[in-house]
């Protein structure tokens, strides 16, 4: 899967390396601080570009939280990499890991208290790219009008000023790059589009509740219900919708579950951006496992699939969830299923989303318990 953030990221350097390779062909020897070994230059210059390239992604993100606040949002997370600063819901910030394919940060807010048609949506989404724009303005300025200044720091802000543009642009102008919507896309269909406005409602509530530990199915029902017809290639909506379907997991009905995720993998899988194609698959592998629809859950269960489970299943339960049925269910491994089970249950309050992990533990428990039953039941017929 082609990452956005790879794409973004890749261009962003070449353009900075690029702009500081021209600077370094005029560099002269006359200020006291510039190199003279060209072997120094060139680490300096891949150095200058990798800290530029690092400083703007947490620019941009801040960027994000500054605007929010500007406009009523609440601070959530912020993470940059898989490093995430979040606010427990008791007051207290703390760090934890957690990582998206596509992204190289994201900074997330809870919306103000104002009616879903009055919300404002442009100053935050737009706000990653202006403190882009800002800063690589402002370090353009410092090379003008400073002089004598080192050769480390000229090639740094040469760099800043070329990864801040490329970073502002790719974010700012509306498109999809590995098929994740950037945020001059999410601002274009949050303008045009109510259902859209409420699925970034949705999305922020819903996410900053379980953050604090409520389960989707202790969520109010109306989160999880968008008025008309759902364009699926809004990852807004479309989110909304796989939200709903994983709730009513939650809530236990297996069936109803099924019959949704089998629906949505159905008519809708290919409007899916690639992300939630997989997350998709994954819920309804889980669902196919855990309602008897065997030979279906090894048809959907592909290198990629298993590529994509195994690698989030560190940071996400609902993960550990899926690697547990799979082992139950299609290897016939209660031992390894249950050291899974186990695993979620001690390392509980290592995972970004409380909510989440509570729901997962109760699911994985009730497989278990149920798989147990019927292998009892068998031996009692028997």
């Amino acid at each position: 899967m082609k990452k956005a953030f790879t794409i973004l990221l890749s261009l962003a350097v070449g353009c900075a390396l690029g702009l500081v390779i021209v600077m370094l062909g005029k560099s002269s020897g006359s200020t006291s601080g510039d190199a003279v070994n060209p072997v120094v230059d060139v680490v300096a210059l891949f150095v200058a570009v990798a800290l530029a390239a690092y400083l703007q992604i947490i620019l941009h993100e801040a960027g994000h939280l500054v605007c929010g606040l500007l406009s009523g949002y609440h601070f959530v997370s912020f993470r940059v990499g898989s490093l995430t600063l979040l606010n427990d819901g008791n007051g207290k910030l703390r760090f934890k890991h957690f990582k998206i394919a596509g992204t190289g940060g994201q900074c997330l807010m809870s919306p103000p208290d104002v009616p879903i048609d009055k919300l404002p949506t442009g100053l935050y989404n737009a706000g990653g790219s202006l403190m882009n724009l800002l800063c690589a303005t402002v370090a353009l300025l410092l090379i003008i009008y400073c002089d004598n200044m080192h050769f480390f720091v000229k090639y740094f802000l040469s760099a800043t000023v070329a990864v801040g543009y490329v970073f502002a642009l790719l974010n700012g102008i509306p498109m999809k790059l590995g098929g994740m919507a950037n945020d001059g896309h999410n601002m274009l269909y949050l303008r045009r589009d109510k259902q859209s406005v409420k699925g970034f409602y949705s999305q922020l509530v819903i996410n900053e509740k379980q953050q604090n530990g409520t389960r989707l199915s202790q969520m109010p029902e109306e989160l999880f219900n968008l008025d008309g017809d759902i364009n699926f290639s809004d990852p807004m909506q479309a989110n909304v919708e796989l939200m709903r379907c994983s709730r009513v997991l939650d809530q236990g009905d297996i069936e109803q579950a099924y019959r949704l995720l089998n629906e949505l993998n159905d008519s809708h899988l290919h409007e899916l951006m690639t992300l939630y194609q997989l997350e998709a698959q994954s819920e309804l592998l889980y669902a196919c496992l855990a309602s008897g629809h065997i030979n279906q859950a090894k048809s959907l269960l592909n290198d990629q699939l298993e590529r994509y489970i195994t690698k989030y299943a560190s940071v996400m339960t609902c993960k550990q969830r899926t690697l547990m049925a799979k082992a139950l269910i299609l290897d016939g491994d209660r031992a390894e299923a249950e050291r899974l089970y186990n695993d979620v249950v001690a390392r509980r309050d290592s995972y970004l989303m409380p909510g989440e992990v509570k729901s997962d533990i109760e699911l994985m428990k009730h497989l278990l318990e149920a798989q147990n039953n019927d292998q009892n039941q068998v031996k009692s017929t028997n």
